[in-house]
């Protein structure tokens, strides 16, 4: 039987997240594959009771995983309750291989499914979902949590929290730290209050003309996923002017080429992309994200990463922009469900973002769930409005994971973005190895 605990308030930030849910659900996914071991066993099946019994001590520890969304009047509250672990932790089935020569894997087919599959309300907001032998000897794993839970990098504090404790000597790469709650204090109001008027007025200018790009969402989703090694993207970003983020949104300009090329459009030369920034973590909230918009070149046919300046120009811009970004804090028209419900009535209409592009860093050790190494993991992006495109990025394990998503009605498969964009980041990788065996 369930155990009901009295309300408490909910952080108008987070509360929007309802109001956007609009298009697709609102859920913040990590997708990953469990190598066989503990509750998997050697053919990528999962025993869910194993699971269920290990975790179920760690989730009781976790109050995210206790929400229950209460609204009345316009006020939002939470509601704590016990979940029940046979629904929230479950098994569910690959999809089955195309006739059509689709490229997709099993399990990108899969997270293209689920992805537009909605949250029980009435339950915790989060489930682990458990895909058998979706690749080889793997167990897909999807876990799920509710936007107005917890964003993205929240989502992975509580994925680490349900993995198994790390042995005493094992290294934890000091991740970036939480944005200083006193940097938008170091600029002058004016300036804050200028950064705050251009940041508003970012999103009501028309400058993206693309009819593949920005138009009515459908119904369906496509999914792609990619890697490359992480130390040498880091070293071939280095040496091109820029981070990893920036090498990230630059191959992501010769992805987006490549569709609209696929699709029949003549690319400009730059294209505005969303992209978020981490910010300082208010009490009690599970938001906490700035935005910065990034113009991104698209390139020409024979671009080159490596050649062609792009990093470098990516990182000129987001230098100054990601500054911008934390000086405002989070996105004025997201602090409340009154300003996300204007919010998403323009952005269904808007011109001024073509795509959505985010990179996090996670964990440099590989987690174990109840036994099973966690041996690969992919975030997956949300698309919004009349945004058809979108791609998230993770640093895990020594490797740079990337999911593409995208429109399954409206836009050439997410493979092909996909593709270009590896291309892209192999080549950035390239030069790292190379530097690396000049100075091995």
């Amino acid at each position: 039987m369930k155990t009901v605990r009295a309300a408490t308030p909910m952080a108008a930030v987070d509360a929007a997240n309802f109001t956007v849910e609009q298009g697709q659900p609102n859920v913040v996914t990590l997708v990953g594959l469990l190598a066989p071991g503990g509750f998997v066993d050697g053919t990528g099946d999962p025993d869910v009771d194993a699971l269920r019994e290990v975790l179920a001590p760690r989730v009781e520890r976790l109050a995210a995983l206790h929400r229950v969304p209460v609204e009345s009047g316009g006020e939002w509250r939470w509601r704590s309750v016990d979940p029940d672990l046979a629904q929230h932790i479950r098994v569910i089935r690959p999809e089955p291989p195309t006739a059509d020569g689709d490229a997709s894997t099993a399990l990108e087919r899969t997270c293209a499914r689920v992805v537009m599959t909605p949250l029980d309300t009435r339950r915790p907001l989060w489930e682990v979902l458990l895909v058998p032998r979706v690749a080889g000897d793997r167990c897909g794993m999807l876990f799920r949590l509710h936007h107005a839970v917890a964003d993205g990098l929240g989502a992975e504090a509580v994925v680490a929290a349900l993995s198994d404790p790390l042995p005493a000597e094992t290294p934890v790469a000091a991740g970036p730290g939480p944005a200083d709650p006193a940097a938008p204090g170091r600029r002058p109001f004016v300036l804050r209050l200028g950064d705050l008027v251009d940041q508003t007025l970012a999103v009501f200018r028309r400058r993206v003309h693309s009819k593949v790009l920005l138009g009515p969402l459908g119904a369906t989703r496509d999914v792609a996923f990619l890697e490359v090694d992480l130390a040498s993207l880091h070293e071939g970003a280095r040496r091109l002017g820029g981070t990893i983020n920036d090498a990230f949104l630059a191959a992501f300009g010769r992805g987006i080429r490549a569709m609209l090329v696929a699709a029949g459009e003549v690319p400009p030369a730059t294209l505005p992309v969303s992209s978020p920034v981490r910010l300082a973590r208010s009490a009690g909230a599970g938001n906490a994200t700035g935005v910065m918009l990034v113009e991104i070149p698209v390139g020409s046919a024979q671009g080159d990463p490596r050649s062609d300046g792009s990093v470098a120009r990516v990182a000129a811009v987001t230098r100054s922009e990601k500054a911008r970004a934390r000086a405002v804090g989070t996105f004025r028209l997201m602090r409340s469900p009154r300003a996300a419900r204007f919010l998403m009535r323009f952005a269904r209409r808007q011109r001024a973002v073509a795509a959505i592009a985010s990179e996090l860093t996670g964990p440099a050790h590989a987690l174990r769930l109840a036994g099973a190494d966690l041996a690969a993991a992919w975030p997956l992006a949300l698309l919004s409005g009349n945004v058809r495109v979108g791609a998230l990025a993770v640093s895990y394990a020594g490797r740079f994971r990337v999911s593409v998503q995208t429109d399954g009605e409206h836009v050439p498969p997410a493979r092909v973005l996909a593709d270009a964009m590896a291309d892209a980041l192999d080549r950035i990788a390239a030069q790292g190895e190379r530097q690396a065996e000049r100075t091995g």
